[in-house]
């Protein structure tokens, strides 16, 4: 006799196309053919409505069935690069040597603060934002200008991710100090980020593939994305023997030179390592500022071919100035409008600005918002629709002031996009 057992339910096939298994009306059916057959077996005519107890039970049996399949179909999904999340992902990382980033803190680089001239504040001081009160301190120890009694700082935020705000100008001082007395300007909050995101972990570990080579533009930009606490950057190589304008901010870059630009929490120091590590011997570095702020790395060859005195080599980044994005949202006039749409809209454009946005099938992918990189209004549509049925984007339009009219906006090599739900104006319109 044979002992293979049978069942009237399709079950999964690996095919040229992927994981194929059967929908849950399928599952119900076949388990109901199941109990039908065992039913008849015996003598008995089962009740096939599932309101009886017979019912209950194939309903319930057919579930587990189904969420089985669910999560046989999400494991096959979570091989693939592409739609992979969770640990999965993580472990996927591994084999490239990369780890997800953890939550990052806002900052607020390039702050003026006046003080008592000659005189050290450490860091540490406290500075409140008057945006959303969050609390910001300074990254460092600052001493004040002999003759101007100014310095320049970088605050960061005291809570990590995506939520503290300060905007251009909105920063007082949170202490009382001997030798600090104000704060004299200070630009928008760079946005901290939340746990790396699926879409943005997948973007790294693809620009990743190219950190073995040397060399290369998108060498040295990989290295620079792997420092614990960048959060963006953008490299572009200048290989002409002569001086060049580039992007839409016209960066000036030296001949022969590459412009690397990295924004995040990370220390110069490792920055510089990371420039170094994978430029190749007489290509120079950034000698302007642009709208951001330079920085200049010495950084001392440790490899132990020479002795002392050790050489030293000079290279420069520029960290992105905060560059205030603002939308305006007109959705079509409905009569079901749920009462908290603009707050709604204003969280979703900030949340795919910052962390890039799909769709639960994968199929539509947003980028997060980018140092260099285009950002299009209407791409923000997909997110604002799955809020709710009765929110229908008609336009969107992004620009660098308030109450843009442009489609698209594209930032400098020397800008790094910023964002609060403040920026963000929505209307309804008749359609």
């Amino acid at each position: 006799m044979s002992t293979t057992p049978t069942t009237n339910v399709p079950l999964p096939q690996f095919t040229a196309a992927g994981l194929v298994t059967p929908s849950e009306q399928e599952v119900l059916n076949g388990v109901l053919a199941d109990w039908s057959a065992a039913f008849s077996s015996v003598g008995k005519t089962m009740n096939p409505q599932l309101a009886t107890l017979q019912g209950q039970t194939i309903s319930s049996t057919s579930f587990m069935v189904s969420a089985f399949f669910g999560a046989l179909s999400q494991l096959i999904a979570n091989v693939d690069p592409a739609t992979s999340t969770g640990a999965f992902q993580d472990a996927l990382g591994r084999i490239y040597f990369l780890v997800r980033n953890q939550a990052t803190n806002a900052s607020i680089p390039g702050a003026i603060i006046a003080g008592v001239p000659g005189q050290t504040l450490p860091a540490g001081a406290l500075a409140i934002s008057q945006t959303d009160n969050s609390q910001w301190v300074t990254s460092a120890d600052a001493t004040f200008n002999a003759t101007t009694g100014l310095a320049t700082v970088t605050f960061v935020a005291t809570t990590a991710g995506e939520g503290p705000v300060c905007l251009p100008n909105q920063l007082k001082q949170g202490q009382s100090s001997s030798v600090w007395q104000g704060i004299n300007s200070n630009p928008g909050s760079v946005a901290g980020t939340n746990v790396e995101s699926a879409s943005s972990f997948e973007q790294r570990r693809q620009q990743s593939v190219t950190i073995g080579g040397v060399g290369q533009a998108a060498n040295v930009l990989a290295a620079v994305l792997a420092v614990p606490g960048v959060s963006d950057a953008f490299v572009y190589n200048n290989n002409t023997g002569a001086a060049i304008n580039y992007g839409s901010t016209n960066y000036p870059i030296p001949a022969n030179s590459i412009a690397v630009s990295a924004s995040g929490t990370a220390t110069p120091a490792a920055i510089g390592a990371a420039i170094v590590s994978k430029l190749d011997c007489g290509c120079g570095t950034s000698t302007s500022a642009g709208l951001g702020t330079l920085e200049t790395v010495t950084v001392t060859d440790n490899s132990g071919l020479y002795v002392a005195p050790l050489p030293q080599y000079t290279y420069r980044y520029v960290v992105p100035a905060p560059t205030e994005v603002y939308f305006n949202v007109q959705i079509a006039n409905l009569p079901n409008i749920p009462a908290t749409y603009i707050s709604d809209i204003q969280a979703a454009i900030v949340a795919a600005f910052l962390n890039g946005f799909s769709t639960d099938d994968g199929l539509i992918t947003l980028s997060r918002a980018r140092i260099g990189g285009q950002i299009i209004g209407a791409a923000f549509k997909p997110c604002v629709a799955v809020l709710n049925s009765q929110i229908i984007p008609v336009n969107i339009f992004v620009g660098l002031s308030a109450a843009p009219t442009t489609e698209s906006v594209t930032m400098g090599i020397d800008q790094q996009p910023a964002i609060a739900a403040l920026n963000i104006t929505v209307s309804q319109i008749a359609v």
